[in-house]
């Protein structure tokens, strides 16, 4: 059985052109802007999103909806910045008078 939440996101690369013009062919959109996220699902891309304004492409013959959630969340830098604020808590556990 397919799991819908087991997918991958990954930096586009300049050999992903043809990728995301295919993912943008199929949902019947313009190609996304770059740089981009590729979402790859069973290591197959199946959604993009671009950095730039945000806009997505998917292949409407997959389930695509976890995924493209958490493009956006990747795009927004949310995971990024829970990273920066559990260092800087640390920091500040190790050097309260720097708060």
């Amino acid at each position: 059985m397919l799991n819908p939440n087991a997918f991958t996101i990954r930096p586009a690369k300049t050999s992903d052109e043809p990728t995301l013009d295919w993912l943008a062919a199929l949902s019947s959109r313009p190609a996304v802007a770059r740089p981009a996220l590729i979402g790859d699902i069973d290591g197959i891309p199946a959604a993009a999103i671009s950095l730039v304004d945000g806009r997505i492409v998917a292949d409407p013959f997959r389930p695509t909806v976890a995924l493209c959630a958490d493009l956006r969340l990747h795009r927004s830098g949310w995971r990024a910045r829970a990273g920066r604020d559990a260092a800087r808590n640390r920091v500040r556990a190790l050097v309260p008078f720097l708060v």
